[in-house]
């Protein structure tokens, strides 16, 4: 059941529940730890226990509520994130480079019960996803899964943003440039990484593979690029564009999830 809304073509995505349960269940934790370590738990017999008590769970109760007041909106002007706070936005036309992550949802395993609450937050349950949207003057705007229907957020501003990036550069590669993401460089014939040039024809895998962007070459046993996605500038414009000029490349459209393997 969808749980943003659209109002004047305007989607929010309220927040998720994850941080309101963690705290509240960290407030009600400390509050049960501090009784149990008395030798009388006895509200009576410690009465400084229970104004702390008190306002333990009051502050809970506020951040909870303040908390809720958290929204992602996305409309036709661009990317807005609002909080109690106050709020950050960000136009279409500024957003100049983007930085991409999936973090496998066991990865959170052995953090017990805050790694079942990270997990429970992603309608996916496969991925908790992280996207940061970064200004010319190097202004930034996250957005993650960890609001309701993350990924469907995710996957609207991308679907936004990534075409127009896509074709800039393939215009490039077309024009005989190397294109620069980062250390990873990629024209017509060859994608190049530290001191390897590793010829386009030669690439028979381009994928992010939980956490990072491999990139396999034919004959070699360890991938030929293996680095976290998110040092890579705009990753996926990096994989789109390959892909239109490494026919072998499996596409992967622009589904958030599409090119990640677990």
């Amino acid at each position: 059941m969808a749980t943003s809304t659209m109002t004047y073509g305007e989607r929010r995505f309220r927040a998720s529940y994850f941080e309101r349960i963690l705290v509240s269940l960290c407030a009600l934790g400390f509050v049960v730890i501090m009784w149990a370590a008395q030798d009388r738990p006895d509200p009576s017999a410690h009465p400084s226990l229970v104004y702390i008590s008190v306002a333990l769970i009051g502050a809970a109760v506020a951040a909870c509520i303040l908390l809720g007041k958290s929204a992602l909106i996305i409309n036709d002007s661009g990317v807005r994130r609002e909080s109690a706070f106050g709020q950050q936005e960000m136009s279409w036309s500024q957003i100049a480079e983007t930085r991409y992550r999936v973090i496998p949802i066991n990865a959170y395993g052995h953090f017990g019960l805050i790694g079942a609450l990270v997990a429970m937050s992603s309608k996916s349950r496969r991925a908790s996803l992280v996207l940061e949207l970064i200004s010319p003057d190097r202004k930034k705007l996250k957005v993650t899964s960890r609001v309701q229907n993350g990924d469907e957020a995710i996957g609207i501003i991308l679907g936004r943003i990534l075409p127009p990036m896509v074709q800039s550069v393939k215009a490039r590669l077309q024009r005989g440039e190397t294109v620069q993401f980062g250390g990873l460089g990629l024209n017509a014939t060859t994608v190049i990484w530290k001191e390897s040039s590793i010829p386009v024809s030669e690439i028979t895998k381009a994928e992010l593979v939980r956490t990072n962007l491999q990139i396999k070459r034919a004959g070699k046993w360890l991938s030929a690029v293996n680095v976290r996605s998110d040092k890579i500038p705009d990753v996926l414009v990096f994989l789109e564009a390959l892909e239109s000029i490494a026919p072998q490349v499996k596409p992967g459209g622009i589904d958030p999830l599409a090119r990640v393997r677990m």
